[in-house]
């Protein structure tokens, strides 16, 4: 009896139509990308900060050496990237800041780098061109003046 009713159920019209409505739902589902894998696509984060805050701990268990694309460098070896931070008031109100970052690219080739709050997915990508720098705000915030980020060179 119950088996009649699960065979009535579905393979009766109202499972073609529930069908015809999944089928048509999976063609204009919306396309999803994913975020920036940090396996193979992106340089090792860099960390750094504004004055007044400490260094953050260091891990000595880190999994994440080896796993990850060398940093651009020039022929002597220093790093083509540097992105120095900056707390600016805004003139509207001294109590809300805006945290700004000058990234900076000191070779000849065009370098993509995403720059984070540290451990955080607030994030900002800039394209920096060879012998340019660029000022981007990073986030803003309500009189905190001092923040920590990471950045990484994208592939």
């Amino acid at each position: 009896m119950i088996c009649e009713r699960l065979a009535s159920v579905f393979f009766g019209g109202k499972a073609i139509v529930f069908s015809a409505i999944i089928i048509a739902i999976s063609f204009f589902a919306a396309e999803v990308q994913a975020q920036v894998s940090g396996f193979g696509r992106t340089s090792a984060p860099t960390v750094g900060g504004t004055g007044g805050l400490p260094a953050p701990p260091n891990n000595p268990f880190s999994t994440i050496k080896g796993n990850f694309i060398p940093p651009h460098r020039t022929p002597s070896g220093q790093s083509c990237i540097t992105v120095n931070p900056s707390v600016v008031a805004q003139a509207g109100n001294a109590h809300i800041v805006n945290h700004v970052v000058l990234v900076g690219n000191i070779c000849g080739q065009t370098i993509k780098v995403q720059v984070c709050y540290y451990q955080s997915s607030g994030c900002i990508v800039v394209t920096v061109n060879g012998y340019q720098k660029l000022s981007r705000t990073l986030g803003v915030s309500p009189g905190t003046k001092d923040f920590r980020y990471e950045f990484r060179e994208l592939l």
